[in-house]
């Protein structure tokens, strides 16, 4: 226990950080959020039991997260900070899984620098609040990659070490399809190194089968819906747009300095924060200190896809260095890139983070031990900093529609607008909205379902619930009220058809960027 002292004090620092910041700034849900919500209280009231997220055939992580949910509103009440709790859970216990894979993949003392790096890049500050089924597979990384370092630690790996990790690589599929690339790459670095012979794959195939097995008997059930979406329907542009090199400058002069801010929940922004250019600019030094030995000695690639090297830490640099790129593919597969494709490779790059300050700090001469400083400095500073500012601005970030009336933007609404809004609903007793797209779902959680909510006069209907499960249609009549977005480009469009719906002038009532519409 004293060998671990500091990371315990860490572990103590970080969880005080983030529920400080849940209490503090979560106290709303954005659309994905609310209906994991609705999830884990139709679970809770014995309704419906989710195999995937509502609306969605796929995403089983969501669907975990809706069952560890109903756990919390059983004991605490359904609610936001119940909801947003688990997922702050989940993350500690994912940081504790992080620094035992720094002390398996190298030593304790790298393994603490990579844990302060991982702790506080920005990327994954928000994502440790979010429920969208995201953090089963983060938990899913350091998992399989522990599970790989024990197989590849010995020269006759155990089946059942092997057996595990095929599981682990099942279940991490069926929790969310993003994982396949890194599943892929460890499998291979397995089998190129002689880990997974003949004679020990059966082992290792059928812990996969075990852990798939409810993916595949989903899929024969609901005609394939699951795999035709993952292969076939999946949106995105594919490959074919990295054959231009505008869309190269793009990811890493433009997306890049964004997806290592804070910023990333999902789409990006205009702007590009400075803590973006930070840990970007020590993320790319971590990786090409990683590369380096290979770039200087091409021979030791070979070498290092054997698993031969004799230095074990440099074997693990080449590790972390592919399954950075095997993390980057599904993000090359989107256009323009969706930032939470990207972010498994925040563990190798933190992984790596460690490795340079503890390289750094190891060294005799001043100049890398200065570097190390400054660099350790940054982290610590820039990451505290985007914390605090995290922790005093309570808001969701969600989709709004263009001032083209046909695409969406990011915008963000305020807490104190979110809770105005509730009071006016709630002090005229109103029973019935009429919203975009955006607030259906938020206004159903929040209310407790209280209140019949729908999109249906705006737009096409946007209905997640199962069939199984009753929806209840706003009424269309002088009680009815209407949310919109202050500035929205249809809400001239919306106060004309109040009033042909309430026979004389609406009534607006404005709440920052939202804005109440009803007859009274």
């Amino acid at each position: 226990m004293r060998r671990h002292a500091l990371f315990i004090g860490l572990f103590v620092f970080v969880a005080a950080a983030r529920f400080a910041i849940l209490f503090a700034s979560q106290t709303h849900v954005h659309s994905d959020e609310a209906i994991i919500g609705l999830m884990g209280k139709h679970i809770l009231e014995g309704r419906h039991f989710p195999f995937y997220m509502y609306g969605q055939p796929y995403n089983a992580g969501a669907a975990w997260e809706a069952y560890v949910a109903s756990v919390a509103f059983a004991l605490f009440g359904v609610g936001v900070v119940p909801l947003k709790g688990c997922i702050v859970v989940l993350s500690l216990l994912c940081l504790f899984l992080f620094y035992r894979m720094g002390c398996a993949l190298y030593d304790q003392r790298t393994a603490l620098f990579a844990t302060v790096a991982f702790a506080l890049t920005p990327s994954l500050l928000k994502w440790h609040f979010q429920v969208r089924g995201y953090s089963w597979y983060f938990l899913s990384i350091p998992v399989l990659t522990l599970l790989f370092a024990s197989i590849e630690s010995t020269t006759v790996s155990k089946r059942r070490k092997l057996l595990l990790f095929g599981l682990a690589s099942g279940l991490s599929i069926w929790c969310l399809e993003l994982a396949v690339p890194l599943v892929a790459e460890l499998w291979l670095l397995l089998i190129l190194r002689r880990r997974i012979s003949f004679s020990s794959a059966p082992a290792v195939l059928i812990g996969f089968l075990l852990g798939y097995a409810p993916v595949i008997v989903f899929n024969l059930i609901y005609r394939f819906s699951n795999w035709r979406y993952v292969v076939i329907e999946r949106p995105g542009g594919g490959f074919s747009a990295l054959l231009q090199l505008s869309n190269w400058r793009r990811i890493f002069l433009d997306e890049m300095p964004k997806f290592f801010g804070p910023d990333t929940v999902l789409w990006y922004y205009a702007e590009k924060p400075a803590a973006g250019y930070v840990f970007y600019a020590i993320a790319l030094f971590a990786l090409g200190v990683g590369i380096w030995p290979f770039v200087k000695s091409p021979g030791r690639i070979l070498r290092a896809v054997r698993g031969d090297l004799p230095d074990s830490r440099q074997k693990s640099d080449f590790d972390m260095v592919v399954l950075t790129a095997a993390s980057f593919v599904p993000y090359l597969s989107q256009a323009p890139g969706v930032p939470s494709y990207f972010l498994g490779a925040c563990f190798f790059l933190s992984m790596l983070t460690g490795r340079m300050l503890e390289r750094g700090f190891s060294s005799s001469m001043p100049l890398p031990r200065l570097g190390a400083a400054a660099a350790l400095a940054a982290i610590l500073v820039t990451g505290i900093f985007v914390h605090i500012r995290i922790g005093q601005t309570n808001q969701i970030e969600t989709l709004s529609l263009c001032e083209d009336r046909r695409t969406y933007c990011m915008t963000r609404i305020a807490s104190a607008d979110i809770d105005g809004i509730h009071r006016d609903l709630n002090q005229r007793n109103v029973t019935s909205v009429w919203t975009t797209i955006s607030f259906v779902y938020p206004l159903l959680f929040e209310s407790g379902e209280t209140l019949a909510v729908s999109n249906e006069i705006f737009e096409t209907p946007y209905r997640v619930y199962p069939e199984d499960m009753p929806w209840r249609e706003p009424k269309r009549n002088r009680e009815a009220a209407f949310v919109v977005e202050t500035d929205a480009p249809i809400r001239p469009l919306v106060e004309v058809r109040c009033e042909q719906v309430f026979g004389s002038p609406p009534l607006a009532r404005q709440y920052g960027k939202l804005t109440v519409i009803t007859n009274r």
